[in-house]
């Protein structure tokens, strides 16, 4: 299926912004929020939202909490939000969060984790852990029910929530409901392995953008298993799965890859991929019918994993 034809009409728009690898991560950040700005516009109010910080291994760490309308107490979904590890914020995911929230009827705990390469892997994955953990042990003095939790992400963040999964069975908790992991990094960037780092090189992230994230993120470490959830060895007991991955991504294979080997491992997982979207789609539902579709996908997921027994 061609891309869709209102994303094809936003990158033809976009065709002479210089490539993010080509940029210091400072300039990006901005070119990032001018390019979102519009679509922030078009997102619509967001349920109750109060900002404060939590302590976090590298100090405090800010979260912002969305919370329904309803009486609580709610289910919680620790959400991880993308941007390469390096980009995005709080604000630049909001509209996602709160159209899960919205949907799917749980609270939903937005984390602005430390960005590389001033703060290089392993920092997101803790700030991460932290906010989970924070969630489990204090959520419930803020309206949330510690028994019913998921985590979330996209691209970048859907790593950082499938390592929170797999580190969350490790240590024997928290118990989570779910991991959402939208067009998620699994694994480091080989197109050899993976035929749609060529098929879908030109609809938005590259090869060579990729390469760039993990350089900022990881340097010159050794990537383990908190870092690329395809090394994960034993894939077995991991809370179930839905993996949303997109036609035209070049994550589409890996994503579609690990959703193939939690399922071996006998892992509850649901597969979907959404035919002419690209990477990061879902930042354009006020304008794609198609990633409001996805979103909404999401929400009626959560909302059935999180649903009191």
């Amino acid at each position: 299926m061609p891309l869709d034809p209102a994303i094809a009409s936003l990158l033809a728009a976009g065709r002479d912004l210089p490539p993010t690898e080509s940029l210091t991560p400072e300039a990006a950040r901005a070119a990032i929020r001018e390019r979102i700005a519009p679509l922030l516009a078009l997102a619509p109010a967001p349920p109750q939202v109060t900002d404060f910080s939590i302590a976090g291994p590298g100090g405090d760490l800010p979260v912002r909490l969305l919370r329904p309308a309803t009486p609580g107490p709610h289910p919680v979904v620790v959400f991880c939000h993308g941007g390469g590890w390096v980009l995005c914020d709080l604000d630049t995911h909001q509209p996602q969060a709160a159209a899960l929230c919205a949907g799917s009827g749980a609270a939903v705990l937005m984390v602005d984790y430390r960005l590389a390469p001033e703060h290089r892997f392993p920092a997101a994955v803790d700030d991460c852990w932290a906010a989970l953990a924070w969630a489990h042990w204090q959520g419930a003095g803020h309206g949330l029910d510690p028994l019913r939790m998921a985590v979330a992400g996209d691209s970048a963040g859907g790593n950082l929530a499938a390592v929170l999964a797999r580190k969350a069975r490790d240590a024997g908790g928290p118990h989570l409901a779910g991991q959402y992991l939208i067009y998620p990094v699994t694994d480091l960037p080989d197109p050899f392995t993976y035929p749609s780092y060529v098929e879908n090189a030109g609809f938005g992230l590259t090869l060579e953008s990729m390469a760039w994230y993990w350089s900022q993120y990881a340097g010159r470490a050794r990537p383990d298993e908190d870092a690329v959830p395809m090394r994960v060895e034993d894939l077995a007991g991991l809370c179930p799965a839905l993996v949303q991955t997109a036609e035209c991504d070049v994550l589409r294979d890996e994503g579609e890859a690990y959703a193939a080997r939690l399922a071996a491992a006998g892992v509850s997982v649901s597969l979907a991929r959404h035919a002419g979207m690209n990477h990061g789609f879902l930042a354009l539902a006020p304008l794609v019918p198609g990633a409001a579709a996805a979103l909404a996908q999401g929400a009626a997921w959560l909302a059935a994993r999180l649903a009191p027994a």
